[in-house]
């Protein structure tokens, strides 16, 4: 399969780039052909300290793990130990070493394609793991054929389950993790997205607009505004939670 795919993002309006805190992997546009191709998106959460690094090892960890699981035990205690290191690398005040101790938090989207031209029943196919609100969209054309792992606005809370840097929370979410499989074909189209971004596109489709032909568009010759300018539109109109954005485009044919 050839595969390109292409990352957007915007911090938070009020916020310096250095303070965004969303991750996605791979961190630059890329164009290849091969046989798996995996990606992913997640989400720091604010409210914690250093979850930008906690995201950044999430997304980077499920790339770099070429087991169909995505996160086994003993890996992911090395996760959590490793941020722990990075983050205590310096001397901290004794309210910073409070929050460590609390652990930072995230959500995460992985996908990962497959093109296996030996085993025809299953060869174009997909997986994809999440654990939180970061979401998965696949198009045909004009079709949605799948929203994962949320399907419609009102779904989205202020309260996901997260994967936490801390082990004491690990065991909490083990039943909210999420998989899917899937086929796909020839121009189909993935777009992986934070909450912010996935929450208006679930109420734009409901709403029966197209809000991936924008997404689609983004970076062409069609693009109306670049992705910064238009997210900062929609924040003003109030359509568009103000928040970390980010978007991962990936195009297979």
């Amino acid at each position: 399969m050839h595969v390109f795919a292409q990352p957007f993002w915007v911090s938070k309006q009020g916020n310096e780039d250095s303070e965004y805190e969303d991750a996605f992997w791979p961190r630059k546009s890329v164009e290849r052909r091969t046989t798996c191709f995996r990606c992913a998106v997640a989400d720091g959460a604010t409210e914690t300290s250093y979850s930008g690094v906690w995201a950044n090892q999430l997304v980077r960890y499920w790339c770099r793990n070429y087991s169909a699981v995505a996160f086994d035990p003993d890996g992911f205690r090395n996760l959590q130990q490793r941020w722990s290191a990075i983050v205590r690398r310096r001397p901290l005040p004794w309210y910073a070493e409070e929050k460590v101790r609390q652990g930072a938090f995230a959500a995460i989207l992985g996908l990962v394609l497959y093109d296996d031209i030996d085993r025809e029943s299953s060869g174009r196919h997909w997986q994809a793991v999440a654990v939180g609100d970061s979401c998965l969209v696949q198009m045909r054309g004009e079709e949605v054929l799948v929203r994962f792992p949320i399907a419609d606005s009102a779904a989205f809370t202020n309260r996901p389950h997260l994967l936490s840097s801390n082990p004491a929370y690990t065991g909490q979410v083990v039943d909210h993790v999420r998989n899917m499989v899937g086929n796909w074909q020839a121009d189909d189209a993935f777009y992986l997205m934070t909450d912010a971004l996935a929450c208006w596109f679930m109420r734009e489709t409901e709403e029966g607009r197209t809000p991936w032909r924008v997404l689609r568009d983004l970076n062409t010759s069609d693009e109306v505004k670049p992705f910064r300018e238009w997210v900062e539109t929609l924040r003003t109109k109030g359509v568009m939670r103000n928040d970390d954005v980010t978007l991962l485009r990936v195009d297979v044919t």
